[in-house]
């Protein structure tokens, strides 16, 4: 980074491989940069862009470091991801793991949201270790929408039950690499049945939009069933399983 750069990427440490790649920083090493007093002369005005990896936790640090450092008028911080989805709208127990951020609804049947991808997310602390990001992130990230779009705009119609979601089926086509930038999530409606409150049935498109490229398409066939409707279905074939699976290990003993 230096005094003649109008601009520049950040991304979490999690994608140094990336960064290292395409001439980008990492959280990290901008926010020694800062804190080391090397980007004092930078003449500006500098933009630096936040890709994945960057959320608003890391943002504040680096704003503050700006500031003791009285690059204000020459440094800006540009970050757009907007407002992760809610806890009780994905059925995701940690902020790290949630992948949908500024949920918003386009028309009757089409909704957007934007990817936003934790350093920390669950498909991403195991290995990073290549300049895209895999395959699997748009697949849950597909699958995230569904569930905040059925729970924020169709199960909340009846707010006093709270819904489970089941897969019949999910498709997903890839067309590019997804990178650890910006990314749009568009889910369509294709198909559903919400005149049952106890049952919901839904069959949709999401795809997930990089550049102005396609990066996957994901169809999901699903249903949202009311509290009461699966619990003995499933406890019966929960004691069918184990019955099963002692029976087997009986008759290997």
């Amino acid at each position: 980074m230096n005094s003649s750069a109008t601009s520049r990427l950040v991304v979490g440490d999690r994608f140094r491989d990336f960064a290292e790649a395409v001439g980008a920083e990492t959280f990290s090493r901008l926010a020694r940069s800062l804190d080391a007093g090397d980007l004092d002369a930078v003449e500006g005005p500098l933009r630096v862009v936040t890709g994945q990896g960057v959320g608003e936790f890391e943002i504040s640090y680096l704003e503050d470091a700006v500031r003791r450092r009285q690059l204000d008028d020459r440094i800006e911080l540009v970050h757009s991801a907007g407002q992760p989805a809610r806890r009780q709208e994905l059925h995701k127990a940690r902020e790290d793991n949630v992948l949908i951020a500024g949920l918003t609804q386009v028309d009757d049947t089409a909704y957007e949201a934007a990817l936003r991808l934790h350093d920390h997310n669950e498909l991403l602390v195991d290995v990073q270790d290549r300049v895209h990001v895999q395959g699997m992130v748009a697949v849950e990230a597909a699958r995230q929408m569904f569930v905040a779009v059925v729970e924020r705009y169709f199960t909340a119609r009846w707010p006093q039950q709270r819904y489970y979601i089941v897969l019949n089926s999910i498709n997903t086509t890839f067309s590019n690499f997804l990178f650890p930038v910006g990314a749009t999530v568009r889910l369509t409606v294709d198909e559903s049945e919400v005149s049952e409150p106890s049952r919901l049935t839904f069959r949709t498109t999401v795809e997930v939009e990089q550049a102005g490229r396609p990066a996957a398409a994901v169809t999901i066939d699903a249903a949202a069933f009311a509290p009461g409707l699966l619990e003995e279905k499933e406890l019966r074939r929960a004691k069918s399983a184990v019955a099963s699976t002692m029976d087997a290990a009986l008759a290997i003993a």
